[in-house]
This record gives structure tokens, C-alpha cells and sequence, in this order.
């Protein structure tokens, strides 16, 4: 019996070996670059081929292998990076990214380097790199709103109002651009000119949930209770499960509740005082 047992216990340990060795070989093959291409601009062309078809594993061998043969190839890095920032490796994607700009200057590349910049959390380096692309095209609308992006989240809100409004004056129709300059006006109490920011946003785009959203949070703030409610409904009745709408309604509700009380309580400490003035005659 104690054979026996030895046996299925060293049977099962191989069969688990076996599947590990399965996984692995699984893996490897499927990070394998399957061009059998040696120069870096064939490797970047069987990539960019099997990028289209999803296999995006194979293709970055095959970019990686392509600027191991050749450390200066442009297209190979800026792919390479992109595909990178796709996969969330935004690490290697601002490595190869920020080695492709120093060969090369496009506004798409500096781009794609910016973005992996701020989902590295480094929004200053995010701003140097969108200003650097706004030099090669000023007139790049969604280029400034990139910037105040940047900035809005690098803490710098009034340059970020800035580089709203630039792109605002480029593209006077888009609403995400007074979406986000409502952000970055309330962040430095400018709750006003936020407000109106916020109003115009959803008037050109009546059913823009964050706008909504956003004007009962900040109308929440200012002590607009009312107003903040009837906003947040709007949000919700667009989007039911916007958790940050239904958090912030229950939020409002409960001030309300809490207004009304205390309403309550000085209609009947007004009452009381009148009763006692009008039995002493005062009344």
C-alpha cells in the first residue's frame, strides 16, 4: 500500500513538472518573433502586420529583436514604445519612446511619450514633452488640451486654464475642453467661471455625464444644494451606475435632510418665542 501510494504521489509531481514545462514552452512561443527576417526594417513590417492581427506578444519580439540589431532605428523604437504604452509597460515605453525623439522629432511621438509620462505619475516631464510638440504645430488643438491636462493633474491650474482656452479658441465646439477648464477653475475658487464652463460643456453636449457630474459636485460645494441634486439626477439618469454620481447624490440628500431639519428646529424655536411674547402681552 505504501508503494503504491509513492507511486501516484511521484506520478502526479511529474504530471505537474510536465504542465509547467508545457506553460513555459507555451510562452516562450508565443513571445517569439516568427519572421525569419534579419534586417530591423522586415522585422518592423512583419510586426506592424502582426499588431493588425493582434498578436501583439510576437510583435514585440519582433521590435525588440529589430532595435537590438539596430539601436538607432526610429520606426523600430517609436513602435516599439507605443506598443509598449498599449501593453501599460509605460517604463519601457518612455525608454524607447524618449530614445526614438532624440533621433527623430514627430508630433505623434512626443505625444505617445507624454502619455506614458503621466501614467507614470511624472506630469512635469509630461509637460515639458507636450510643449515641445505645441513647437512644431501651435495650432494643434487637442495638443493644448493635452497640456492642460498636464498641468491640471502636475497641480498647476491657472497654466492649465491657459492651455484650455487656447485650445478652446481652436476648437470652440469641443466640450471636453470646458469640462476640464471647469476642473481646473474651481481647483483656485474660481467657482463661478467654472460653473459657466461646466454649463457650456453639457449645452454642447447635452448628454456629457461628467459635466453634469462635475457641475453638482462643485454646485455641492458652493452650498447649492437643490441645484446640486437636480444635476446629479441628470448625470445618473444618463449613466445609472456612475459610482461617483450616486455617491455624491446620497452626499447631497443627506445635507438636504439635514437643512430641512434645522429649518425645522428654527420655525419651531420662532413659533415658541412668539407664543411666550404673546402671553406676556408683547404681542
Amino acid at each position: 500500500m505504501a508503494r503504491r501510494g509513492s507511486t501516484s504521489a511521484s506520478w502526479r509531481w511529474s504530471m505537474l513538472m510536465l504542465c509547467q514545462l508545457w506553460m513555459l514552452a507555451v510562452v516562450g512561443e508565443q513571445k517569439k518573433c516568427p519572421s525569419e527576417k534579419d534586417r530591423a526594417d522586415d522585422l518592423v513590417a512583419a510586426a506592424r502586420v502582426l499588431m493588425r492581427t493582434k498578436r501583439d506578444e510576437e510583435a514585440r519580439a519582433c521590435l525588440e529583436l529589430a532595435v537590438k540589431k539596430a539601436p538607432n532605428y526610429v520606426p523600430a523604437l517609436i513602435e516599439l514604445g507605443t506598443l509598449a504604452s498599449k501593453q501599460q509597460d509605460y517604463a519601457a515605453a518612455v525608454k524607447h519612446l524618449a530614445a526614438g525623439v532624440k533621433l527623430e522629432i514627430t508630433p505623434q511621438a512626443l505625444n505617445n511619450l507624454a502619455i506614458a509620462y503621466q501614467e507614470l505619475g511624472e506630469h512635469l516631464s509630461a509637460v515639458s514633452v507636450y510643449q515641445r510638440a505645441l513647437k512644431l504645430d501651435e495650432d494643434d488643438a487637442s495638443a493644448h488640451y493635452n497640456l492642460g491636462t498636464a498641468l491640471e493633474k502636475a497641480g498647476e491650474y491657472k497654466a492649465a486654464v491657459k492651455a484650455y482656452r487656447e485650445a478652446i479658441e481652436l476648437e470652440p465646439e469641443e466640450a471636453k475642453y470646458y469640462n476640464n477648464m471647469g476642473g481646473s477653475l474651481a481647483a483656485y475658487n474660481r467657482t463661478e467661471t467654472a460653473e459657466r464652463s461646466y454649463k457650456w460643456a453639457i449645452k454642447l453636449k447635452p448628454k456629457f455625464t461628467d459635466a453634469y457630474y462635475n457641475l453638482g459636485n462643485l454646485l455641492l460645494a458652493t452650498g447649492n444644494i437643490e441645484g446640486a441634486i437636480e444635476r446629479l439626477e441628470q448625470a445618473l439618469n444618463l449613466d445609472p451606475t456612475h459610482p461617483k454620481a450616486k455617491a455624491k447624490l446620497k452626499d447631497a440628500q443627506a445635507q438636504l435632510e439635514k437643512k430641512v431639519e434645522a429649518f425645522k428646529g428654527q420655525v419651531d424655536e420662532a413659533i415658541e418665542k412668539a407664543q411666550k411674547m404673546m402671553r406676556r402681552g408683547e404681542l
